[in-house]
Parts: structure tokens; C-alpha cells; sequence
């Protein structure tokens, strides 16, 4: 009788484990779905496509306004070039900084998967 008090104690606590790994790869989305939910979208995946509008808009204003402004050729150019350096450096900068974000998601998502798979 003992060692099928054990036997089964045994079985509960790998079934155990094996739910307990069965449930921490579930995520929220996955759960909502089988009920026919999702989540909302953040206030900033919805105003992000707004801010890019008046930022556009705004770049396109201010090309207008040199262009129209009264100045020489050779001053002219020496402004848009400037600005044009300024555009460049801050893409730049954005363009690392999402790499950047890109690289931290792909090494954590890969250490995550790697260690549930050895686990």
C-alpha cells in the first residue's frame, strides 16, 4: 500500500510540473481568443500614427517656408543643407535606437525559448 501511496504521489507531482510548464507558455491574448476577446490597443500604438502625420506635416511646412522665404541662393542652400544634416543625424540616432530595442527583444525572447526547451 506504500508504494502505491508513493506511485501516485509521484504521478501528481510530475503531472504537476507538466501543467505548470503548460500553463506559463499561455499568455493572455491566447486565453481571451478561446473566448472570443482580445485586448485593446495601447494609447500609443494609436496616437503613433497621428504624431508621424504632424511630424511629416510639419518637415513639409517648414521646407515651404524656406523655399518661399526671400533670401539668397547661396544662403538658401546653406540652410537646407543644415537642416538637411540635422534630419539625417536624428534618424540616425533613431535608427539605433530601434536596432537597438530589435536586438534587446530578439536576445530575450531567444533566452526565454531556450530556456523553457531545456527545462
Amino acid at each position: 500500500m506504500n508504494l502505491s501511496k508513493t506511485l501516485w504521489t509521484l504521478g501528481s507531482v510530475i503531472g504537476a510540473q507538466q501543467a505548470a510548464k503548460a500553463v506559463r507558455s499561455v499568455e493572455w491574448n491566447d486565453i481571451l481568443g478561446v473566448i472570443g476577446l482580445e485586448r485593446r490597443p495601447s494609447a500609443f500604438s494609436r496616437a503613433l500614427p497621428a504624431l508621424g502625420l504632424v511630424a511629416v506635416s510639419a518637415a513639409i511646412g517648414a521646407g515651404a517656408a524656406l523655399l518661399l522665404a526671400p533670401s539668397s541662393g547661396e544662403q538658401l542652400r546653406a540652410r537646407l543643407s543644415d537642416g538637411l544634416d540635422g534630419v539625417k543625424n536624428r534618424l540616425e540616432e533613431a535608427k539605433d535606437r530601434v536596432n537597438d530595442k530589435i536586438s534587446e527583444k530578439v536576445s530575450s525572447y531567444d533566452q526565454h525559448h531556450t530556456s523553457n526547451s531545456t527545462s
